[in-house]
């Protein structure tokens, strides 16, 4: 029988270092860092300051061995593929002291033809690593000259096909990895296998979606049919006239279980199967629908199963919409004919050793937190990798699109014939494999390079014509005409960008045309932090999409404490500096929170204030980019970022070990669908509501002015139905009066609560906001109380627990947290009025320093509740 077999080979794969006479049992996928750390052969990279006792491990060369046997029969097979998922990144690949050939790509699948060199019994396996750092050093002087990342990387990583990250950025440690970071297999085949498969759709409306002109005609848009059109792409050693004798059978079974069918005898290597889906269970972001998925599966037969394939499908039309407008030209998505806003964060790998990362679950536990916090795009940044299979099955099942950058990020890069046919092959396999995802929203070329043209060519030290010249045209040919060319081939489906931030494509006016304009594409936005400009510099910038914009905050301190000794519990000792790759990052945050808040002696108060000021920061640029999203002028917001790969001072709002900053608590508020908002100054205050939901609402929002001491002087309420994706000014007050009692309004805070009715019930949403820094805003103490509550959930059969809180005085900042377990509360980091009472959840708890079940013994005296009065008492 000619039946395709697969063989994993995971197993009894040991690690080497010849000089070091190391010999260690090693883990497929893993890495040559993971390893070491699991022997214990070195110390924690991470810990203290051993990043930089690290060089050795990445200067040096490593061979990864393995022996097999194999059955009889499977070596009967006409074609037999030794097949490498992903080696990172230079090795020489041997099988039974016969070299198979090199690698230099870490994002290539590299396959060697096997048939003839393997045998039955003791296969000897070898993949001999070399250096990343000594290559890219070799590379460097080979060329003369200087492609390098930036002031935190080792020079010379542009020359590589690997993780840019890896060699040092400004939020990670230069930790280059390497090993055999994906799985190997071997394949063995006779006539055929399949190769790939491509799904394209058509999505048939009752309405023209390109051509609606009222708000409430989407709340009616409706797919009457999908078309869909499934080709295989077969791999044969047959003549096409003896195809004929196998069949193809595709079954597609829809989310109610409906199965649809269809059989048809293979005519050529790349068959093609149709189907008509009447009122199809359509894919949508999590906040517009469920994500339903379709189970394909793939079958070719002769006699029994010669090959299968399987894939979840999402029934969805994604769409890059640019149209002229009053301000220039409209940068959005549209998803099965609703505009969206774009909700969410940028994306880095999630580990400086990634194959640990996924093994310690953080693919999880880092999409499903995004989810919480209401984001529906993640944007994978062009510093890291194509990301894991399981990254873009988990953004499938959630409902959180993609968008996704090619691995080049912020330099120069060699453009060499050598490096471009690589590429090629590289930009083709990932193209194949991650197409027909439908979290997939976009393929963007690069992250920066086209707006930092100038600045890359300066850090490299090009400055001859002719080399300019050579380095420009290298740029457009990869980037304006390769990777459209394979976009259009490969996956016409889906929108290709040349670069992030960018108006468009270039051409030759690369180095010398905004790449960052307001009016038109995507934006990166730095004043705020790399400027040092106030947080209401967020408000004068105007953009069609924020891409990128952020603020950096310490991690939690319980993080802290894992890899720094109490001693050195300083914003400026080495320690904390080594875990902050900003230049001056630690100094500027302090200078931020000095600016708004009284700063506590004690280290743990002063890290939460961090995260609070990280937090308010995103927060005022976002609520301003969701006000103006009517008319499509601005709709999206990817603040800089959600994960960090290690545990460092930097952008994130998910540290390192998943614990969330208070950023990601207010990203769970600013990113619901339906966000209320203040626009505050010295004479009035705006009320507005922002709704992304495809329907309309009715709402409540109640608002009150209060004085320091709790007295109301001013309050009101709306309202009102708010239209189906669009934002809404409710009113305007006058506050000049208030002004004129206090100078800027420093002893006045706007308390607000947006009430409606959804399909959990009642919601309320609180918010506040003050006129001027908190550390003008006299505190008082505020005297909360609060109670720990048990109840039983029989809905997930477990125990669950929620604090009740009140207050006889302002509360500001408001936050729960607990030196025995790590948490998420329904809500966090929150103010409240005076007499206000509010009910916060607790799940996902877990002991912080054991695996054991943490649910066995939960106290009151095992959380604290906290204000801003109470970090400030001793300062």
């Amino acid at each position: 029988m000619e039946k395709v077999e697969k063989i994993i080979l995971s197993e009894n794969w040991t690690l080497l270092h010849k000089e070091k006479g190391l010999n260690i049992p090693t883990e497929v996928p893993g890495s040559v860092f993971e390893t070491l750390i699991d022997n214990e052969i070195i110390e924690d990279p991470f810990y203290g300051l051993n990043e930089h006792k690290m060089s050795w491990v990445y200067n040096s060369e490593w061979d990864y061995e393995t022996e097999f046997d194999l059955e009889p029969s499977f070596l009967e097979h006409k074609v037999i593929l030794l097949r490498f998922y992903g080696l990172d990144t230079v090795s020489e690949v041997v099988l039974n002291g016969e070299s198979l050939g090199f690698t230099d790509n870490m994002f290539i699948r590299y396959d060697f033809n096997v048939k003839t060199k393997i045998k039955s019994k003791k296969n000897k396996l070898v993949v001999k690593f070399k250096s990343p750092t000594l290559r890219a050093r070799t590379e460097k002087e080979k060329e003369g000259t200087n492609l390098n990342t930036g002031y935190n990387a080792i020079p010379g990583v542009p020359y590589l096909r690997k993780a840019q990250y890896s060699f040092g950025w400004d939020w990670g440690p230069k930790l280059p990895d390497i090993g055999i970071w994906q799985p190997v297999e071997l394949i063995g085949y006779d006539n055929l296998k399949i190769d790939s498969i491509y799904i394209s759709q058509t999505l048939h409306y009752n309405k023209n979606v390109n051509d609606l002109t009222e708000f409430e005609e989407l709340t009616d848009i409706g797919v009457m049919s999908a078309d869909l059109s499934i080709k295989i792409n077969l791999e044969s050693i047959l003549p096409t006239s003896e195809l004929n004798r196998y069949s193809l059978k595709v079954d597609l079974k829809a989310p109610d279980g409906k199965i649809f069918t269809s059989e048809l005898d293979i005519n050529s290597v790349s068959p093609k199967v149709e189907f008509t889906l009447e009122y199809p269970y359509l894919w949508w972001t999590h906040d517009l629908g469920a994500p339903n998925l379709y189970d394909l599966s793939i079958t070719i037969s002769k006699n029994g199963t010669i090959d299968s394939f399987q894939q979840k499908v999402g029934i969805k039309e994604i769409r890059l919409i640019q149209n002229t407008d009053e301000w220039g030209e409209s940068f959005f998505f549209m998803l099965n004919g609703v505009p969206i806003f774009a909700k969410g964060a940028n994306w880095i790998p999630i580990d400086s050793f990634i194959p640990r990362g996924k093994k310690r679950g953080l693919y999880h536990s880092n999409l499903g937190d995004a989810k919480e916090a209401n984001m529906n795009m993640i944007r994978v940044w062009g510093g890291g990798i194509y990301e894991d299979d399981l990254f873009y099955d988990l953004c499938d099942e959630l409902g959180i699109l993609v968008w996704q950058d090619f691995p080049f990020a912020c330099a120069v890069y060699p453009y060499n014939e050598e490096f471009i046919e690589s590429f090629k092959i590289e930009a083709t396999q990932n193209i194949q494999r991650l197409r027909n995802h439908p979290s997939l929203a976009l393929w963007c070329g690069n992250n920066e390079i086209e707006w930092l043209w100038k600045w890359e060519l300066h850090n490299s030290e090009i400055t001859q014509n002719d080399k300019l010249n050579e380095f420009k045209l290298g740029y457009l040919t990869v980037f304006e005409n390769i990777l459209p060319e394979l976009i259009n081939t490969y996956d016409p489906n889906h929108s290709y960008w040349p670069s992030s931030p960018s108006n468009g494509f270039v051409g030759s006016s690369l180095g010398t045309k905004n790449s960052n304009s307001p009016d038109t594409g995507d934006s990166h936005f730095w004043d705020v932090w790399h400027r040092n400009k106030p947080f209401r510099a967020y408000r004068k910038f105007y953009s069609r999409f924020m891409s990128e914009f952020g603020y950096e905050s310490f991690p939690s301190i319980k993080t802290i404490e894992d890899v720094c000794p109490t001693d050195q519990f300083d914003f400026f000792s080495p320690i904390m500096e080594s875990h902050q790759k900003n230049s001056a990052g630690n100094k500027k945050i302090l200078n931020y929170m000095k600016k708004r808040f009284e700063i506590p002696p004690e280290f743990e108060n002063q890290v939460i204030l961090s995260q609070i000021t990280q937090a308010e920061a995103i927060e005022y640029g976002v609520e301003h980019w969701r006000r103006n999203r009517n008319q499509n002028h601005c709709m999206g917001t990817l603040y800089w970022q959600l994960n960090d790969c290690w545990p460092v001072a930097s952008w994130s709002s998910l540290d390192y070990y998943g614990r969330w900053k208070a950023l990601h608590y207010y990203a769970k508020r600013f990113y619901h669908p339906i966000f209320p908002s203040v626009k505050e100054d010295k004479k009035s205050v705006e009320f507005w509501v922002s709704n992304d939901l495809q329907i309309a609402k009715n709402l409540q929002f109640e608002w009150k002015i209060l004085k320091s001491d709790g007295r109301v002087v001013k309050n009101g309420l709306y309202e009102l139905n708010i239209r189906p994706c669009s934002s809404k000014k409710l009113g305007i007050i006058d506050v000049s009066n208030l002004n004129r009692i206090n100078d800027n309004l420093t002893d006045f805070i706007i308390f607000y609560t947006l009430k409606f009715t959804s399909l959990e019930g009642e919601r309320e949403f609180h918010g506040f906001r003050l006129f001027s820094a908190p550390k003008k805003f006299p505190l008082e103490n505020p005297n909360i109380s609060w109670e720990l509550n048990e109840y039983f959930c029989e809905e997930s059969d477990e125990n669950k627990y929620e604090l009740k809180l009140s207050t006889t005085h302002i509360a500001l900042y408001v936050h729960i947290d607990s030196n025995k377990f790590d948490f998420i509360a329904s809500d966090n980091f929150f103010s409240l009025a005076p007499g206000e009472t509010r009910v916060i959840t607790i799940k996902d708890l877990g002991l912080i320093y054991s695996s054991e079940p943490a649910y066995r013994d939960v106290k009151k005296e095992d959380f604290s509740v906290k204000s801003l009065y109470d970090l400030l008492e001793n300062s």
